[in-house]
């Protein structure tokens, strides 16, 4: 009160809580840092910069979870090579550390579910009932690749859910072409100027004939291009899911999204993957049947014919490849014909599987006698039993139900992906293949919804 009597507002002090919280976080990480950087002096570095990874993903993920998506997405084309090349180095580790990318997705993934509170349906119980008796018989069959098996089958359950928790416009469609189709040049660089002498090296091989057999094909003297990625097939895939992305939305982009565009049709050729060309035509039929646009399709398909048959395929030396395919006398397709005959009668006679681990190439890599399979749905089929051939087929169809009901362009550019990716699983088990899967099953989880908004999604805080 002043001296005339009125009432006067005195100012408090600014509080010191906020200051003092933060001071003491700040003193607390340092303190933590100056703690590792000391016990580095006495221990082994790795442990400690691995825990360290840990700890700034975990916050990451907590704090964006979509920017931490959107740059394991970024990464995964480019990551196979590497990893590869420091395994074959001597460098055991690095397969530890190529597995963050799935933790990664998964956390950031669980972080949105939980803050949109996602609403699970009939698909999700066909996904939980696979999963969890692949787990079942994989315990009545455990070894040591058990686990690290089952994260092979299951690896596309992560961005599968990713992609329903985020919404995929057309700022991630663009960012994902230009990424792709720097994937595509390298691996036209590759074929056309260097070969696999960078790859040979990196992975210390000295004989060609220690390559993988997808690298060669009947009736083709030279080598299919892998990129930067595990190899043609699944380069081959990658190309064709980025194309049929650019298909969907090709009405949404400028003109100079036909640069990339080409950089991936030519990307799709060198990988000499027909699986991969197959999945393209059958993807843009399905495309043209759900915009209306037969007539366009029959211009596209009838161009891309006749400038494959006068320029790719002679310039290519693929002269004696499409004819071996046309007269049905590769001994590749023979070889797989067989090989799914065979795999067929294995799957009637082992009702309840094998478990997990070892079934397909990436049990091969880790073990010889580990079991050869040439197809994602018969190598399901060999490890999880009948069930696992019923359910997994049983919940893509639904996936393809589910995706027809959405006319937007994610719907139809989902729709035409999981046709594609579908139908190169009957030829080969790329559902391991996390640089495929990665950008496939998140364009086919947003496809079926449930996503947030992307803008929204970024402003999240930590909160108080």
């Amino acid at each position: 009160m002043n001296a005339s009597g009125a009432l006067t507002h005195t100012p408090h002090a600014p509080s010191r809580d906020g200051s003092l919280s933060k001071a003491f976080i700040v003193t607390g990480i340092a303190t933590y840092l100056l703690a590792c950087a000391f016990l580095a002096i006495f221990l082994p570095p790795l442990p400690i910069l691995a825990h360290l990874l840990v700890l700034a993903g975990i916050y990451t993920a907590w704090r964006w979870p979509v920017g931490l998506i959107a740059i394991i997405l970024l990464v995964a084309p480019f990551q196979p090579l590497p990893t590869l090349a420091l395994q074959a180095s001597g460098h055991q580790w690095v397969v530890a550390l190529s597995a963050f990318k799935e933790i990664g997705m998964l956390c950031a993934a669980g972080v949105l579910a939980w803050r949109s509170r996602l609403k699970l349906g009939m698909l999700d119980l066909m996904l939980v009932a696979l999963v969890g008796w692949a787990v079942l018989i994989s315990l009545m069959h455990a070894d040591a690749f058990t686990w690290i098996g089952l994260k092979d089958d299951f690896d596309f359950v992560i961005p599968f859910y990713a992609g329903r928790l985020i919404l995929l416009n057309k700022t991630w469609i663009r960012s994902g072409l230009w990424i792709a189709s720097v994937v595509a040049v390298l691996g036209l660089i590759e074929f056309f100027w260097i070969g696999l002498a960078p790859r040979m090296l990196l992975l210390g091989l000295s004989d060609t004939a220690t390559l993988a057999s997808s690298y060669t094909a009947t009736g083709f003297s030279g080598f299919r291009a892998a990129s930067t990625v595990s190899g043609p097939l699944e380069f081959g895939a990658l190309c064709a899911v980025a194309l049929l992305c650019f298909a969907s939305y090709y009405r949404e982009l400028s003109w100079k999204y036909l640069v990339p565009a080409a950089l991936l049709a030519g990307g799709l050729i060198v990988s000499i993957t027909r699986m991969a060309w197959l999945a393209v035509l059958v993807g843009l039929i399905v495309i043209a049947v759900r915009t209306g646009q037969r007539a366009r399709l029959l211009s596209l398909v009838g161009i891309s014919a006749f400038a494959m048959l006068l320029v790719i395929v002679p310039t290519l030396g693929l002269q004696d490849f499409i004819a071996a395919t046309q007269n049905g006398y590769d001994p590749s397709e023979q070889g797989h014909v067989s090989d799914l005959q065979d795999k067929i009668l294995f799957v009637l006679s082992h009702p309840l599987g094998v478990g997990a681990g070892v079934v397909g190439p990436r049990a091969l890599d880790r073990d010889s006698k580990a079991l050869h399979v040439e197809s994602a749905y018969l190598q399901i089929g060999m490890a999880y039993g009948w069930p696992g051939i019923v359910l997994f087929p049983a919940f893509l169809i639904g996936i393809v139900m589910k995706l027809w009901k959405n006319t937007s362009d994610i719907g139809i550019a989902g729709t035409a992906v999981a046709f594609g990716l579908f139908l190169m699983y009957f030829f080969s088990p790329i559902h391991s293949a996390f640089e495929v899967n990665s950008w496939a099953w998140a364009l086919i989880g947003c496809g079926v919804g449930g996503g947030v908004d992307l803008a929204q999604s970024w402003r999240w805080e930590t909160p108080c």
